[in-house]
């Protein structure tokens, strides 16, 4: 029997355009269609998901007008709303914004009515107060949940004596949660030493995407070579050694066949500066759809994914958004990173941001291999095994496998014969 589940989740796409909501979205679809039963209580709506349905259960319209006037920059309801947001963290001490404590208090409600003795909790976070309505309800009736962690929880101002309100949320689950799973093996493991988690509860789901039925094949007769980006600009990962790299690559003969585009979801002035400074003739994209990313991520030869020297644990959206569709990588990351890990593991290239002129001699390799038909042959076959491992059925099984496994602990049900699913530590 696969347990009916509870997901409780703020950012979940369209509701919120964020890349945690699209990747807490995917996961959804994935858990969904391979049977599992769901609930999920998000940001401004409730949902069940049926299969390929997905029925809306209750709008929540105080908290979607809240969370719209708190985006607003200036306006009479902005500056109401500001005043009255200082007021009641001045009076009730607290560290949530007005919204916040809005949907925290309504979804407890609504997941203290709902939740039944056959059910298991999922909470994924960021944010972090997706955890808070899950709490709320453990604290009167405890049941069994599973916290799902996608990215570390300020992991750089960490100090266990010194935690700030958001980390002490996470480690409240320390002695409640019957697991935790995480994107990778390395960001496991710091959570776990961070918070002194059981390290053998902590298991490794990767990023969910919707199988294709036709994967990338390249057309060798076609001469160009689109290269396509596409997130955020994250300043501490577009290094000087990347810049120079880009600069020194497009002067050169053969860079009159490469087409890049950027498309970004996040940036500043300085950020596009950057860029047209290094690509000249690169196209810039701004803040698309969804679904005009991913017609471009068709079209795509190379998808670029860059790598900060902060985000070696960490398993990015966007690398598995570019193995759905089987399209080469391009990583520029760094020695022994999650990234690079994976990236290798799919048969594509990896460009050290910390060698000299190692990204230039890459991609200029790259571009010499790309028309290979050996080349190809090899990248075809390695990227098969790669693509097992984060498939639909993979996802699935993972997720009823550790869904089963805390009910069981929680319950106690059989005691002697429950099994952990250890061997989940991939990537």
């Amino acid at each position: 029997m696969i347990n009916p589940i509870i997901v409780v989740a703020y950012a979940v796409h369209p509701d919120l355009k964020s890349s945690e909501a699209i990747v807490n979205k995917n996961w959804l679809d994935v858990s969904a269609t391979k049977g599992n039963r769901l609930l999920v209580l998000s940001a401004f709506h409730n949902y069940r998901f049926k299969g390929e349905e997905i029925q809306l259960v209750k709008k929540l319209k105080t908290s979607a007008a809240l969370y719209k006037i708190s985006k607003k920059k200036k306006g009479i309801d902005k500056f109401v709303y500001s005043v009255v947001n200082k007021i009641f963290k001045i009076v009730f001490s607290s560290n949530q914004t007005l919204h916040n404590i809005v949907w925290i208090k309504k979804q407890s409600r609504i997941l203290a009515k709902t939740i039944t003795n056959k059910d298991v909790v999922w909470s994924r976070i960021l944010p972090i107060m997706s955890l808070a309505p899950v709490l709320n309800v453990y604290a009167k009736k405890p049941f069994p949940f599973i916290v799902n962690v996608n990215d570390p929880i300020h992991v750089n101002s960490f100090k266990k004596n010194n935690l700030n309100s958001e980390q002490k949320l996470f480690l409240s689950t320390k002695n409640k949660a019957q697991a935790w799973t995480f994107p990778s093996s390395k960001l496991a493991d710091k959570m776990a030493n961070n918070y002194n988690l059981d390290r053998a509860r902590c298991f490794v789901i990767p990023h969910a995407m919707r199988e294709l039925a036709n994967l990338y094949k390249r057309d060798i007769k076609k001469q160009h070579i689109n290269v396509l980006y596409t997130g955020t600009f994250y300043k501490s990962a577009f290094t000087d050694e990347f810049k120079k790299s880009l600069i020194a690559f497009n002067k050169l003969e053969c860079a009159k066949v490469v087409n890049f585009t950027f498309v970004l979801s996040q940036f500043d002035e300085e950020s596009v500066i950057w860029l047209k400074e290094s690509i000249p003739n690169g196209t810039l994209k701004f803040k698309l759809e969804r679904v005009e990313v991913l017609e471009l991520v068709k079209k795509a030869d190379c998808m670029f994914v860059v790598d900060s020297i902060l985000h070696s644990e960490l398993l990015k959206g966007k690398l598995i958004e570019a193995l759905s569709f089987g399209v080469p990588v391009f990583a520029v990351t760094y020695q022994d990173s999650i990234m690079d890990k994976v990236v290798k593991a799919y048969g594509s290239v990896s460009a050290y941001q910390d060698i000299e002129d190692d990204i230039l001699n890459k991609m200029k390799l790259f571009v010499a291999n790309v028309n290979n038909e050996a080349w190809l042959g090899t990248f075809y076959n390695q990227r098969i095994n790669a693509l097992d491992k984060i498939s639909e059925d993979y996802i699935a099984n993972a997720t009823n496998l550790i869904t089963t496994f805390a009910y069981q602990r929680f319950y106690k049900v059989q005691q002697e014969t429950i099994q952990s699913p250890i061997q989940l530590n991939w990537p």
